[in-house]
């Protein structure tokens, strides 16, 4: 019958659905009618008029590779993805496109808002458009290698002999004759040589970033020998300062610097100096340039295993870059983008290609393939950041001994300390009388000064005893709700009772004699019971007097029951708080072990400090009910997991946690470490023998979610590491992290039900685990109600020691028994043992804090604490000496290859590029890098092998452009089709296959363009010449040029005589006054760049730089004529020439001009000083507070000849 009925109402609901078909059917057809309606009436005409000339089939060029004159292709867009997406307005370019929202069109001005609105409305309808012509397909580009590597960057360099010249007097190598040979064919004549004044600043400043002394131009002056220059030359090369110079030019590329451009998250880069460092060294010693770049990759990988920690700092090159926000679901596009910046710095620093281009699309101009972007961007989506130690495994190892002996012994002296401790408390049963009056002292005063927060600090002070005790025992002689249980302090009790207590009686002498009395008697009690100490705790227990009988634990040894925290307070040993097990004991933040206590949160927790936790994922909401306790599911009843109903209002039955839904506790493992006198180190094993939930609902439809996790603090601001490990239900469960927040990611288990079934946690804990914390929350449908008969319980729930210490099963189990029959004993014994706890106990009146103990020793034992603290002190000085430098590095993190993004859009992924080398420089064929690894150890050997036809040329082209101002090629970092051809590709090819020859040696490469007749030219204008090549492209002169901002800071500090010449070391602000160091070793700030850099064309740090710029603005003459520094250089510079020429005149004009300028004055500059110096003596005291030799050094030093290299 029931069948029957389910069958009569399908058909029922059918019949009707087959009646209202044709009415919807017609709805849906008036409704298309309308939206084409729309289209031809507000849409069509608008594209026809505005977006039809240049994006349709008439427009000559498709801009954007976008038409809009049909729907299909609207739909498929262009290059930036597709044009719109109907209903979804904020999804559509076009839409943006119109609205001027970061496109903008049309070009030529906005449209009104109302075809605006129009065409909102059009794609909220879905876009109809009855323009139904279908499109073939978009051919995809096919790149013809064979002809795209006749393209001269990617033919390999051919050997070139050196071209025959008419006049062969001006060679000096075989540059001359490249260079002579082009001016001839323009019919252009050299200029002579420079002097050799000019010559020797030149060199001098090319080479190391610094001014010649007056000595060294002398010495060169005078030296008549042929090689007079190749001596130079190599005194400069041999120079540590070289180093420095082309170090600098090599972080231009390398986008050098030592932050972020942003402050929040921002990784730092506090040992980036390293990387700065390694640059000079290698520099300095003549690194074979393969060797330098293959370094800079993958120094990890390459070479002798054994070395490899002396090159890790090589790896800043990438492993310092620019890293971007990864919050607000944008972490894939964040990550994209920190791909493209190493993909980007690799191939324009490294191989003079803009392969950025095809991030999105096939490059424009070059044969560049996305397949060849990504195939480079998976290298690095393979390799994650790291900071590594750049010392030696052995001396890691040699540190982290020395550092566990730190740890044993300290670890000796607090079991040292805590020995004393027990040991010194029965001798402080002397000190009671002096206890008691102060404590009685501090309640008096209290009266008087009722606001003082400090009082007890004040009162332990001025009685020279412990301030804790004190309190303790203010508290305990002023429960006056436990004289009848304390008859030892009737008397004390009786004597309070006529005293008037509102009143400070503290100064009353008769009244602290009658308190000292008080106190000698309870001191005369206390001495009658102490020696039978041992016989009384054994009977008893030690705890007797802080714990119920029902209350007291036997703990197995080794095991650490977490529900026995909860009624002890931070400060607790660990051994006091296990033997006391309070049932229902509530946990809060101030119980021992305990971090937090959090419970209704809503959807994210910080389940401790800094630490924030998603759990909207596990149905958590903001409702919230009863507390977490021990041993029961709440203060209803105890926990019990058999699988079989049972009362709601059991006693104790089994030890464990119980909590509702939407409750969290967070234990803190260090404390629970320190509390137990552990190792910091120890390692433990968290258990749970059953979890789930509580047999007192054993058979509803409760469900619930049971979480583990194990966190420490996060090791930077911006690394986000915290989770060690997290479980649901039992199972590991794979955390992840977005916009700060952590969560569990992937299929989550089945939730628990109540329906006897339980799951277990075995977890180990490591030492760097600092935070445990268990969660539970509702598994319910999101409309029920989350902590509705939700009893989650944690039975057996512990944390074992690991390894765990020998059983002692035997000794517990006898005194378990003598336990029992303890009350047997006789009342009086038990009163005694009451109070020798109370006195005695961890938490008692005598025993004083850890912190104070060291204080009291008596002298033997103080000695050996004296010892102890010298042994360590050493053993720590000893553990500091071995210093262990760390460098920002990289690491292999798997070998995935990534897919396309279509547009260069993370959420679009199309086909699979295997990570490779760009196939038009592996002879038009991909060759995918080896599966396993992440590829940057083929990627380096790649780029350095003979076969590349770029590396050497790139590199080559550098050194030429750091000479003479401009490179062969005058787009150092695009060899592609829109770079500039290379003015004298024989001489560029000649250099870079002889530089490969010699050894990819840099210090050959600066030898033979320095001893080059083209490098030695005079700077002289020429105006024929000028006529013909007014750039200078064809080298008839050498090209005059500024400073940068860095040789020109440096060169001011070494005039004047300030210059710090100290080699490497850590980064120092350029704005603090007292930084004399070269500008190489100021801080290069991504976020914000030092005012003196940018206002002199330093590069921006956030991408690779081929080139300076260099501007003139006002600000700059600004700074040059009142900036503080140019001040204290000025005055320094004059004193300085004081100390060499003490007699004035024109013999200290001459010096100035040696010193700054590497030449003698002209008697004309002379006399201009001289007259200079005179007017300002005459004039006295004038507008400026310089001197007139301050203010004349400051106009050399302002000058453009001492600011420009000719």
């Amino acid at each position: 019958m029931f069948n029957a009925m389910i069958l009569l109402r399908r058909f029922y609901l059918c019949f009707c659905a087959l009646l209202c078909w044709p009415l919807v059917l017609s709805a849906q057809q008036d409704a298309d009618t309308a939206g084409v309606t729309f289209f031809e009436a507000k849409i069509r005409p608008v594209l026809v008029k505005h977006c039809y000339s240049c994006h349709s089939a008439e427009a000559k060029i498709v801009r954007g590779g976008l038409r809009l004159d049909t729907r299909q292709a609207l739909l498929r867009g262009g290059d930036s993805g597709p044009g719109l997406v109907p209903r979804k307005p904020t999804a559509s370019q076009l839409l943006s496109a119109l609205r001027y929202d970061g496109l903008e069109m049309p070009p030529e001005g906005k449209l009104p808002t109302s075809i605006i609105a129009d065409f909102e409305q059009w794609i909220r309808m879905g876009a109809p458009d009855p323009r139904e012509e279908v499109l073939a397909p978009r051919p995809k580009r096919q790149i013809d290698y064979q002809e795209a590597m006749k393209f001269w960057a990617f033919v390999p360099p051919a050997l070139v002999i050196p071209p025959a010249i008419r006049e062969p007097q001006g060679v000096h190598n075989p540059i001359d004759r490249f260079v002579l040979a082009r001016l001839q064919e323009t019919g252009l004549r050299p200029v002579g040589p420079a002097d050799r004044n000019t010559l020797i600043r030149r060199v001098t400043f090319g080479l190391t970033g610094l001014p010649p002394s007056p000595s060294e131009v002398e010495a060169f002056l005078e030296d008549e020998r042929p090689d007079a220059f190749t001596r130079v030359i190599d005194r400069l090369l041999g120079s540590r300062h070289y180093g420095e110079r082309w170090a600098r030019h090599w972080l231009d590329v390398a986008r050098y610097g030592e932050d972020q451009a942003h402050t929040f998250k921002a990784r730092r880069y506090p040992h980036g100096h390293r990387y700065r460092d390694w640059v000079v060294g290698a520099l300095n010693a003549d690194m074979p340039y393969d060797r330098f770049v293959q370094n800079q990759i993958a120094a990890d990988l390459i070479g002798d295993s054994s070395s490899r920690f002396a090159r890790l700092a090589a790896l800043g090159f990438f492993a310092m870059g620019p890293v971007y926000y990864q919050d607000n679901g944008e972490k894939a596009k964040a990550l994209a983008d920190e791909w493209d910046d190493r993909v980007d710095t690799l191939s324009r620093g490294l191989l003079g290609l803009t392969l950025s281009c095809a991030r999105c699309h096939d490059h424009k101009y070059d044969p560049i393939t996305m397949e060849d972007y990504y195939g480079l961007a998976g290298i690095f989506a393979s390799t994650q950041y790291q900071e590594r130690p750049v010392v030696t495994p052995e001396v890691v190892q040699e540190r982290r001994q020395a550092d566990d002996r730190v740890k044993k012994h300290q670890l000796e002296m607090d079991r040292f300390l805590d020995t004393q401790a027990r040991e010194l408390r029965p001798s402080l049963v002397a000190r009671i009388p002096d206890y008691v009056v102060a404590a009685w002292t501090l309640r008096n005063r209290r009266q008087s000064a009722p606001k003082d927060k400090k009082l007890s600090e004040k009162v332990a002070r001025e009685l020279k005893l412990s301030e804790e005790l004190i309190k303790r025992w203010e508290v305990y002689l002023y429960d006056t709700g436990k004289a009848t249980s304390r008859p030892y302090l009737s008397s004390w009790f009786a004597w309070l009772a006529n005293q008037a207590v509102a009143q400070d009686q503290s100064d009353d002498a008769e009244v602290r004699a009658a308190v000292r009395q008080q106190g000698e008697t309870l001191q005369q009690a206390a001495l009658a019971t102490l020696p039978r100490r041992q016989e009384l705790f054994r009977r008893f227990g030690e705890n007797v007097a802080f714990v119920d009988a029902g209350d007291r634990a036997v703990v197995t040894p080794g095991h650490v029951p977490l529900g026995n925290l909860f009624d002890d307070k931070a400060g607790t040993s660990l051994a006091a708080a296990l033997v006391s097990d309070r049932f229902k004991a509530v946990a809060t933040a101030a119980s021992l072990g305990v971090d937090r206590v959090t419970a209704g949160w809503g959807n994210v927790a910080q389940i401790a400090a800094g630490i924030r936790f998603h759990f909207i994922h596990l149905g958590s909401d903001d409702r919230s009910h009863g507390a977490i306790v021990n041993d029961a599911w709440g203060k209803q009843g105890g926990i019990r997991t058999l699988g079989q109903d049972s009362p709601a209002n059991l006693g104790r039955t089994e030890q464990g946690i119980g909590m509702h839904a939407n409750a969290l506790i967070t234990f803190d493992l260090d404390e629970i470490r320190r509390a137990g006198l552990l190792p910091a180190d120890q390692k433990f094993v968290f258990k749970v023998d059953r979890a789930g939930i509580n047999d007192d609902i054993f058979g509803s439809d409760a469900s619930v979610h049971i979480a583990v996790i194990l966190s420490k603090p996060h090791s930077k601001p911006e690394v986000y590491d915290a989770i060690l490990a997290g479980y649901v239900n039992g199972r590991r469960q794979k955390v992840e992290e977005n916009d700060k927040e952590y969560y569990f990611a992937g299929p989550l288990p089945p939730p628990l039900q109540a329906d006897g079934k339980y799951v277990q946690f075995t977890i180990p804990v490591s030492p760097a685990a600092r935070y445990l914390t268990l969660v539970t929350t509702g598994a319910g449908a999101p409309t029920a109600n989350s902590i509705n008969c939700d009893h989650s319980v944690f039975s057996g729930v512990r944390l074992e020691l690991d390894p765990l210490p020998p059983a002692a099963l035997a000794v517990h189990e006898e005194t378990q028994k003598e336990e029992q029959s303890a009350s047997l004993r006789g009342a009086q014994d038990r009163i005694a043992a009451m109070l020798l706890s109370e006195l005695l106990f961890d938490q008692g009146l005598l025993a004083v804090p850890a912190n104070e103990v060291a204080g009291l020793l008596p002298d033997p034992v103080a000695a050996e604490w004296k010892v102890r603290q010298t042994q360590q002190a050493k053993l720590k000085q000893q553990a500091a000496a071995i210093q262990i430098l760390t460098a920002h590095a990289l690491q292999d993190s798997g070998g995935a290859d990534l897919q396309i993004y279509r547009s260069g859009d993370p959420a679009n992924p199309g086909e699979t590029a295997p990570r490779s080398f760009p196939a038009i420089l592996t002879e038009g064929k991909r060759r995918p890098f080896e599966p396993s690894g992440s590829g940057r150890l083929e990627l380096a050997q790649a780029i350095t092998a003979p076969g590349n036809p770029l590396t050497a040329r790139v590199i080559v082209n550098r050194v030429w452009a750091g000479h003479f101002g401009f490179g062969l090629v005058r787009t150092p970092s695009n060899f592609g089709t829109l770079g500039e051809r290379p003015t004298h590709p024989q001489l560029l090819d000649w250099l870079a296959l002889r530089f490969v020859e010699h050894g990819w040696s840099l210090k050959w490469l600066h030898r033979t363009i320095l001893h080059s007749a083209t490098y030695q030219r005079s700077a002289r204008f020429d105006q024929q010449n000028d006529a013909v090549d007014a750039d200078n492209r064809l080298l008839w002169r050498m090209n005059r040029r500024r400073l940068e901002v860095e040789p020109w800071r440096d060169a001011m500090l070494a005039v004047s005589g300030n210059l710090d010449r100290a080699l490497g070391g850590v980064s120092q602000s350029l704005d603090e006054a007292a930084n004399r160091r070269r500008t190489l070793y100021g801080f290069v700030s991504r976020h914000k760049l030092n005012e003196l850099l940018r206002l002199f064309d330093f590069p921006d740090p956030n991408i690779t730089s081929d080139r300076r710029a260099s501007t003139t603005v006002p600000l700059q003459q600004l700074f040059v004529l009142n900036s503080d520094f140019m001040t204290r250089q000025a005055r320094s510079l004059a004193l300085h020439l004081v100390r060499d020429v003490p007699a004035g005149g024109a013999a200290r004009i001459r010096r100035a001009y040696e010193l700054l300028f590497a030449r003698a004055p002209t008697s004309e500059e002379v006399a201009v000083g001289v007259e200079f110096l005179e007017q300002v003596k005459s004039a006295g005291k004038a507008e400026s507070n310089l001197s007139g030799w301050e203010q004349y050094a400051l106009g050399l030093l302002a000058s453009n000849e001492f600011t420009y290299i000719d």
